[in-house]
């Protein structure tokens, strides 16, 4: 009877960790020509991740993370050199027809955009990735770089913990990388590359720069930006419960 409770209890624990607890969030973006604002050259757009049934919210309420790009993002809002519809007559992945370009100037070289965590809990950003494309023939754009931008509200929180961490310095780097000819696939694991885990806090936001080196022109596309939560209050205890009771188990078998 004391193993069928046990098992019981067990089982419950499993559902409740479960119930609560919140997988990776996974927002991307593809869809670029969609996103204009205005003419060819004016981008600006965003994408969210909706999660339902996260803890502490209503009953059937969700939570976002949105990922925005170009106007808004930043006191500047750099938006590249606007988005591209062409194949370049060729199939795959990347050649969809829909991808942000850049142009043949500095600032056209550049992309701001936006994290924004509204999912009720604390997020560690885990990846920044994408697919830059360099046509076949060009010398440029040869590498990209990452920036965090520090200005406004934007907060991203270096550090084991959101309370022990500190905000990232303006425009330090979170991503490098050498671009090639041809579609070159970039995947960018933030806490590796900072040597420790970036926070963004609840209902909190975060700002980035994408800049090519070399002024070429380029194509973005498949960016994918990867989120994990805070676990859960719920799951926690629910693990100390577990805990508990297999010590209580084990000195009452002894």
């Amino acid at each position: 009877m004391k193993k069928s409770l046990t098992l019981i209890f067990l089982s419950l624990v499993i559902a409740i960790s479960n119930a609560y607890a919140l997988t990776a969030v996974h927002v991307t973006a593809d869809d670029f020509v969609d996103m204009n604002t205005g003419d060819a050259n004016n981008f600006g757009g965003s994408v969210s991740k909706s999660i339902q049934n996260f803890v502490g919210a209503p009953e059937g309420a969700t939570s976002t993370v949105v990922l925005k790009f170009g106007t808004g993002t930043s006191s500047i809002g750099r938006d590249a050199y606007g988005v591209g519809s062409s194949t370049f007559g060729q199939s795959g992945d990347f050649f969809d027809g829909q991808y942000i370009k850049f142009g043949n100037s500095v600032n056209q070289m550049m992309l701001d955009f936006r994290i924004t965590n509204n999912t009720g809990r604390d997020v560690k950003l885990r990846n920044i990735n994408f697919d830059i494309r360099r046509a076949p023939g060009n010398a440029n754009p040869t590498a990209f770089s990452v920036k965090y931008l520090a200005s406004g509200d934007s907060a991203l929180i270096k550090g084991a913990t959101i309370e022990t961490g500190a905000e990232m310095v303006n425009l330090v780097n979170v991503a490098t990388g050498t671009i090639e000819e041809g579609v070159n696939n970039f995947t960018n694991n933030i806490p590796t590359n900072i040597n420790n885990k970036a926070w963004i806090a609840d209902s909190g936001y975060a700002n980035f720069r994408l800049i090519l080196t070399g002024t070429a022109g380029a194509q973005l596309d498949n960016v994918l930006v990867t989120v994990v939560p805070e676990p859960s209050t719920y799951a926690l205890l629910s693990g100390l419960f577990a805990m508990t009771w297999i010590g209580l188990r084990r000195r009452a078998t002894k």
